[in-house]
């Protein structure tokens, strides 16, 4: 029995002892801070990871738009200026990539191909400027490669504020940046 007792004298040995149950755990105000903090977290983070999707998408349109362009080019440099020289139009969402006839004005009028394909070149073999079309214009900005090569862009308004559609890559001169 001495055994016995010396195991209950000891301090460690009383203090386990005398706890209740269901005193071990977090109380709930330590549980509320905590869902607080998460929830300011959350909110802070949170609209950044959903413009990421939107970035990607108006970055791959811009790459769409200097890709074809540049495909354009090979086929000016191998003398292939026949308006039935097409190519594939690439797949990109949210935004409809294709050639229209050259107006000077980014986004402002021309006439984009409906085709599958995009032509580089007119009937009269005259460059084309290559152009990507959100699918979304209230969004996105419109993007285009003149025949110059020059890149511009122009950005929309979302609904009757004035405040302009997702600004990526477009700055407010009209280049890309």
């Amino acid at each position: 029995m001495n055994l016995l007792n010396a195991y209950l004298a000891k301090p460690s040995t009383r203090k386990a002892l005398s706890k209740k149950p269901g005193q071990e755990g977090f109380s709930l105000i330590e549980l509320v801070v905590v869902i607080a903090v998460l929830a300011v977290l959350t909110a802070i983070a949170l609209p950044n990871f959903l413009g990421v999707s939107d970035d990607a998408a108006a970055r791959a349109a811009q790459q769409g738009v200097i890709t074809a362009f540049k495909e354009c080019q090979v086929f000016k440099a191998r003398g292939q200026t026949l308006a039935t020289n097409p190519f594939v139009r690439p797949s990109i969402n949210d935004f409809t990539i294709s050639s229209r006839v050259a107006t000077g004005a980014a986004g402002a009028g021309g006439r984009d191909q409906a085709a599958a394909t995009i032509a580089c070149f007119d009937a009269n073999n005259t460059l084309q400027e290559i152009v990507g079309t959100p699918n979304a214009p209230e969004k996105f900005p419109v993007f285009v490669v003149t025949v110059d090569g020059e890149k511009k862009c122009a950005r929309g308004i979302l609904g009757n504020s004035n405040t302009k559609t997702y600004n990526v890559g477009c700055s407010a001169t009209g280049t890309w940046q």
